[in-house]
């Protein structure tokens, strides 16, 4: 377990024990340490207390019996002590300016194993881009939105959202703040959606959907601007820096490495976290991480990490471990964790979907009068090429190619439910395709 998890889940008696470590800056005995408390437990629950934080890996002990001696680890008692007393943490450069695309990893292995088996289980076809998208757009928009703002303290509920993003119905006792910070998530992911055939992100493609994310929320001036202003992070002793060029040099390489790295997973995780550990913009900065963090999954075809079942406390801890460490262990889990909850659903979505193609559109009618002779004359599918070339004579090549897929694809997936389209009986689909399987063995 990591110690800044476990720092967390003290109870009111090993949390004065901490305290009475962080007074003693040297190995101490146990009978030293009590004397160092308030109110000092008796000598057999100090015994238990000290054997649970050990096993718990927060305290380390040396010798033995009356020479034995406690000391706090390094990484308990850095973040045991209040983070403003804390010495601080400057915004380290090299962090991703050493980012080697294909090279470094910030995604821990096992995390990202537990995320490809996820996608694995689900035995998920790999549409384009642009088709998975528009098939799950109106849940990504909608799970995305209410789970990022969750995150944020926003009280809307997934129903409510829904509501608010489908038909612009504001919840009963939210205020305006929270309305907007869900439609603000809603116009940042439509642009993302919108523009997933485009070029990769670029810085100023990040600062446009900046000025989507927080419209209303900042100073108008403020909106997409890379900031030169001093922020703090609560609750960590890490300092982002004020230098304006530093971070628009940041933000730049950031995006450049991401569009770069081949592993969809490990690309998403490092604009996550990078986003949010740069700090580039006066606000939304890890809103933004969690946009962006969807980009290079969905122009790999693969299910979005949504946020939806991130638990708040590991996700939190875990940009404060990497803020201030560099570690992305506790990170990681948390969203491998979030990302295999709901990938299943993802693909359901998809798989009870089917987008047309333009020239299924504009040859509906000769399409309908190819399968009912498809079908009616138990074509096989070596014969349906010739089909298509009497019939579709007027079209290119190319053209022609993609009607022989569709009529194959569409006869061999026909429901016999369907065969009043084509002026069929259902004995008419079902013996063509028995026969067509047969003449395949």
């Amino acid at each position: 377990m990591h110690a800044i998890i476990e720092i967390q889940n003290l109870s009111p008696q090993e949390r004065a024990v901490i305290e009475a470590f962080l007074r003693s800056p040297d190995p101490v005995s146990q009978r030293g340490l009590m004397s160092r408390m308030r109110t000092a437990p008796s000598q057999s629950t100090m015994s238990r207390i000290m054997s649970g934080l050990i096993g718990r890996g927060l305290i380390t002990k040396t010798g033995q019996t009356r020479g034995a001696r406690f000391f706090l680890t390094p990484d308990a008692r850095r973040v045991a002590a209040d983070p403003r007393l804390r010495a601080p943490i400057p915004y380290d450069e090299a962090r991703i300016a050493s980012y080697v695309p294909n090279g470094t990893r910030w995604l821990p292995e096992e995390s990202a194993g537990r995320m490809q088996a996820a996608v694995d289980r689900t035995d998920a076809r790999c549409p384009t881009a642009s088709t998975w998208v528009r098939a799950i757009a109106e849940r990504f928009l909608i799970d995305l939105s209410w789970a990022s703002s969750n995150l944020e303290g926003n009280t809307y509920d997934h129903l409510s959202t829904e509501i608010l993003i489908k038909y612009g119905e504001r919840a009963s006792g939210r205020d305006l703040l929270e309305t907007a910070m869900i439609l603000n998530h809603k116009a940042a992911i439509s642009a993302m959606i919108d523009g997933i055939d485009d070029v990769f992100p670029n810085a100023e493609t990040a600062r446009r959907r900046h000025v989507l994310m927080m419209r209303d929320l900042m100073d108008p001036s403020d909106l997409g601007t890379v900031r030169r202003n001093a922020i703090r992070i609560s609750a960590s002793s890490y300092r982002p820096t004020s230098d304006h060029v530093l971070l628009s040099l940041g933000l730049g390489d950031l995006l450049a490495k991401a569009r770069l790295v081949e592993d969809p997973f490990e690309a998403s995780f490092l604009l996550l976290a990078g986003i949010s550990y740069l700090q580039a913009f006066g606000d939304g900065n890890k809103r933004m991480g969690r946009l962006l963090a969807s980009e290079p999954l969905l122009r790999a075809g693969l299910p979005p990490l949504t946020f939806v079942g991130m638990d708040r406390t590991p996700y939190v801890l875990g940009l404060i471990e990497f803020y201030e460490t560099g570690a992305t262990g506790l990170l990681g889990e948390a969203v491998s964790f979030s990302y295999e909850t709901t990938v299943h659903d993802y693909v359901h979505a998809m798989s009870g979907q089917r987008i047309p193609r333009a020239i299924e559109i504009r040859e509906r009618d000769r399409l309908a009068g190819a399968l009912g002779q498809v079908f009616r004359d138990r074509m096989p599918d070596d014969g349906i090429p010739g089909l298509v070339d009497a019939l579709f004579d007027d079209l290119s090549e190319g053209d022609r190619s993609e009607i022989v897929r569709i009529l194959s694809e569409t006869a061999a997936h026909a429901s016999p439910a369907s065969a009043f389209l084509y002026g069929l009986t259902e004995n008419d689909i079902q013996e063509r395709n028995a026969a067509n399987r047969h003449s395949r063995v």
